[in-house]
């Protein structure tokens, strides 16, 4: 499946679940994933985070309580007690079996088509010698899925970090206005040798859409939620959209381009 199409004619873009089917079961869960796949998602979007043992897992806060039983700094606590929390009756009692995913237990959901989108956390890091975009990177390339995983972070070099481990691999930077204020779009994916460019629906316009695209990068835009936002992704001509219903969305995609 390809990552873009902005080389060729526009078509369709890929429907990529944020933190999986994020409005149906608890965000970056098993549950969600799965849910994900049956809504026919293109890519599944999820967090990483580094346990005390140094030992990548998926939730997205840096403390546990909001979308956990748990308490206190994630980084804090070793990887066999993280997967003890209940990671799913703040959203749902029929969720309290959910447990937080080790990144190693999503690889094998990744069959046929379905790819998956890595977001390392900016302030992860490790507790040894191996830096923690190199322990995210090393589960991937274990689990012999590098080919079907982008990384993308709010944190440019660590984004150029997986290029100098790499640089076949797939990567993405996040926009954020206040530290890449004044500074193009595609400037930002050139610095930081990858190929994508990530950006809410608040950030994205014409002109940067023609910045990323004249330079041959692709544009991924998140928070996609009502029928007027996909009408003027499709219209912008955005490669990717990140959302948390990825079945409205598919849906909503096939009604306009019908």
């Amino acid at each position: 499946m390809p990552l873009s199409s902005q080389s060729q004619s526009y078509s369709a873009p890929i429907i990529i679940a944020h933190r999986g089917f994020s409005d149906e079961a608890p965000e970056n869960s098993l549950a969600a994933f799965q849910k994900a796949i049956e809504a026919k998602s293109d890519m599944i979007e999820l967090d990483v985070r580094i346990s005390a043992d140094n030992i990548p897992v998926v939730f997205h806060d840096r403390r546990l309580q909001r979308t956990s039983d748990g308490n206190g700094a994630l980084n804090q606590k070793h990887s066999r007690l993280l997967t003890e929390i209940d990671n799913g009756s703040w959203f749902s009692p029929k969720y309290n079996r959910e447990r937080i995913p080790l990144l190693s237990e999503v690889f094998p959901l990744l069959k046929k088509d379905l790819r998956l989108n890595i977001e390392i956390k900016p302030d992860v890091v490790s507790t040894n010698e191996v830096s923690a975009v190199e322990l995210v990177v090393n589960e991937a390339e274990k689990a012999k899925v590098l080919s079907k995983v982008i990384f993308t972070s709010f944190n440019h070099q660590m984004i150029k970090e997986i290029s100098e481990i790499d640089e076949t691999i797939t990567t993405g930077v996040i926009y954020n206005p206040i530290t890449h204020f004044r500074k193009s779009p595609s400037t930002l994916v050139k610095n930081s040798r990858a190929q994508i460019f990530v950006c809410s629906k608040f950030q994205v316009n014409g002109d940067v859409v023609a910045d990323l695209h004249d330079a041959g990068y692709i544009l991924y835009v998140y928070g996609v939620k009502t029928g007027r936002d996909v009408q003027r992704m499709l219209d912008l001509k955005a490669d990717g959209i990140i959302c948390n219903n990825p079945r409205f969305v598919r849906e909503t995609v096939e009604l306009l381009t019908r």
